[in-house]
Formats: C-alpha cells, sequence, structure tokens
C-alpha cells in the first residue's frame, strides 16, 4: 500500500512540475479550435488537464526513461538482453497490470474527441506505448514486445468501456466530427516529450537533493 501511494505521489509531482507548459498548450489548441470554430465547452478544457495527468502518471509508473538518464548512460544500456521480441505463451500478473494502467487511456481519446473511433484509439495508444517501451532502452527496464501488446490491448479495452458506458457523455468532448485531427496523438506525444526532458529530470534532482 505505501509503495503505491508513492508511486501516485511520484507521479503527481511529475505532472505538477509541468504543469505550466500543459496550461499554455491548451491555451494555444483553444486558440486554434476557435478558429476552426470546432466547439468545446469547459469539460473539454478540464479532461485536457486531466488526460495529461494521467499520462505523466502512466509514464512515471510505466518507467519511462528522461533525459538524464540518456544524458547519464547513453547507449551503454543497450543490448539484446534487455530487449524481448519474443511473446509470451502465459498471461502474467504484470500484463494484466499493464492492460489495467492502459484502460483509463482508451477511455479518455474517445471522451474528448468525437472522431476517435476504435482504430484511431488502438493506434495512439499503440504509437504511446511504443514510445516509453523505446525510451526504456536508455534505462534498468527492459523493452519487451509483451508489455507492447498488452498495452494496445488495455487501450482497445478502453475504448469498449467507453462505449458501453460513456457514449452519451458530451459534457467533455470537442466536437471534432467534421474534421481531421491528430490532436489525441499530440497530445500523447507532447506528453511523453514534456516528462522526458523537464519532468523526469526535474523530479530526479528534487528527490536526490532531498534525499
Amino acid at each position: 500500500m505505501i509503495s503505491v501511494f508513492s508511486f501516485v505521489g511520484q507521479a503527481l509531482l511529475d505532472y505538477l512540475v509541468v504543469c505550466p507548459v500543459f496550461l499554455l498548450v491548451e491555451w494555444l489548441l483553444c486558440r486554434l479550435y476557435r478558429r476552426q470554430r470546432i466547439a468545446y465547452g469547459w469539460g473539454f478544457v478540464i479532461g485536457w488537464q486531466l488526460l495529461m495527468a494521467l499520462l505523466c502518471c502512466m509514464l512515471s509508473v510505466a518507467g519511462a526513461a528522461g533525459i538524464e538518464d540518456v544524458l547519464r548512460f547513453g547507449t551503454s544500456l543497450i543490448s539484446k538482453q534487455e530487449i524481448c521480441m519474443q511473446l509470451s505463451g502465459q498471461l502474467t500478473e504484470e500484463m494484466l497490470l499493464n492492460i489495467a494502467m492502459f484502460i483509463p487511456l482508451g477511455a479518455f481519446l474517445p471522451l474528448l474527441w468525437n472522431n476517435h473511433g476504435l482504430v484511431q484509439t488502438g493506434l495512439t495508444g499503440l504509437l504511446f506505448s511504443g514510445l516509453i517501451e523505446l525510451s526504456q532502452l536508455f534505462n534498468f527496464r527492459a523493452t519487451d514486445i509483451n508489455d507492447l501488446l498488452m498495452n494496445t490491448i488495455g487501450v482497445l479495452l478502453g475504448y469498449g468501456i467507453f462505449l458501453l458506458f460513456f457514449r452519451r457523455c458530451t459534457v467533455c468532448c470537442a466536437d471534432t466530427s467534421d474534421t481531421i485531427t491528430v490532436a489525441a496523438l499530440g497530445s500523447c506525444a507532447l506528453a511523453f516529450a514534456v516528462y522526458v526532458l523537464m519532468a523526469s529530470p526535474v523530479l530526479s534532482y528534487v528527490l536526490s537533493s532531498w534525499y
């Protein structure tokens, strides 16, 4: 229980460190939507920030590498032993946790952008998970194709939950049904970049100064 609280606390710190950046980006996004006459409300504004907080939590818990890891270790940690490209024949507890961690993302994306169907949501989750796995080449976490698969399954299950329980909910939705948008994928990529370049190194410095 203590470890769970410590993980959540660290993840929230990651978000708070870079919250001003996310607020600025959201302001720019909302200006763009107004110019394109895309309807949205305060539900979307709040929901987008919650998405950024969720992504920071996922990056922290999944153990994505930060720029400080790249600068410290370079490519010295990259080896065949740290890369698993073989599919597992059994479902482990860790795999179930990976699925569970990505379920909220699969429900969040179509909740915020109503043009996001199963394919768009699954592809966004796959690419975001791929970024995490690639970053783990630069720290002590293993890069595993099973994690990539389980994460994507979690996103697809989250989309199924959206269809079952939240499909009629429009309070958080930006009406992008008549436009082609990459805002969801861009938001995930942004959260990853901000975490890697800012949140992870700043928090590492703060924690090292405390201890």
